[in-house]
Order: structure tokens, then C-alpha cells, then sequence
């Protein structure tokens, strides 16, 4: 993705990732307890725009940034990613497992996208979250705030 697409995205990312409250852009760690930071947003289509409501016929593009401040993570991709939907009530509905690609924000960013069809949840309210583990095998972050995104039928 280049051009317009690719910048659009990018400044998804970065208004999500200054929007995670008890964090700062110019020190991506936060306070001393806050090792990594993932932001995340729905999306539907392109350019990308922020969507929380989807038919059952429409693709659904689950994406987080995930910042890891070690210095063995500068290269490689974390060790293991998820992205964990839930109902309302936080029964566990499905899980998928995210593409990661590396980020123009810098070399400890990854970008973890998922795409499924709505169908396969069916009509309902959902909420996600990504679990990653990082480069070291050693911590495992949680997106900090669960996103909420609707299913209706046509």
C-alpha cells in the first residue's frame, strides 16, 4: 500500500496511539510499569476510515500498533499475536491470528492487522482485543481498552 491509502492508515495509528490515555508519543514506554503500548482501530475501507458498524456481507479489517522498547525486539516480530472477540457479556466468540508487519512509525513497531467477514460472527455487538508476546518470549501485553464494533444484518 502507497500513497494516500498508506498515509491514511499511518494517521489512524499515530491519532489512536495519542489518544491511549497514560501515554506519551515522545516517550512510547509511558510510566515505568507500562513496558508496551498497542492502539487499535476498525476498519472497513479504503481509503480507511473508522468504522464500528458493519453489515453481515462486509469484510471487517481488525488492526493494532504494538510498540516493544527492548532492544532484542528492534528486528524480529513478536513471538505470538491473537486477536480475542468477545460478546457483550465477555464470552469468548472467536479467535484469530494477526499478520504482522513492520511499521513506518519505527523499528520496534509492528502493525498487527486481521481481516475476516462479518458473517462469521453473524449480527450482534462485539468486542476485540489483540494479545501479543513478545520478540524475548518474556512479557504479554493486552490492548488496554477493548474496541467495540456492531454486525447488523443488510
Amino acid at each position: 500500500m502507497d500513497g494516500p491509502v498508506r498515509r491514511t492508515q499511518i494517521c489512524v495509528t499515530l491519532i489512536a496511539v495519542l489518544l491511549l490515555t497514560g501515554s506519551a508519543w515522545a516517550d512510547p514506554t509511558g510510566s515505568a510499569d507500562l513496558h508496551q503500548i498497542m492502539a487499535g482501530s476498525t476498519e472497513r475501507q479504503f481509503p480507511l476510515s473508522l468504522q464500528r458498524t458493519f453489515l453481515t456481507f462486509e469484510a471487517i479489517v481488525l488492526e493494532a500498533t504494538y510498540y516493544d522498547p527492548s532492544a532484542f525486539c528492534v528486528g524480529p516480530n513478536p513471538r505470538f499475536a491473537q486477536l480475542f472477540v468477545f460478546n457483550p457479556e465477555g464470552l469468548l466468540i472467536s479467535v484469530f491470528t494477526p499478520s504482522v508487519t513492520s511499521s513506518t512509525l519505527g523499528f520496534r513497531y509492528r502493525v498487527l492487522t486481521v481481516g475476516f467477514l462479518a458473517s462469521l460472527l453473524g449480527p450482534g455487538t462485539y468486542k476485540f482485543t489483540f494479545l501479543v508476546r513478545d520478540c524475548t518470549d518474556t512479557k504479554s501485553v493486552v490492548l488496554p481498552e477493548f474496541l467495540t464494533f456492531r454486525v447488523l444484518n443488510p
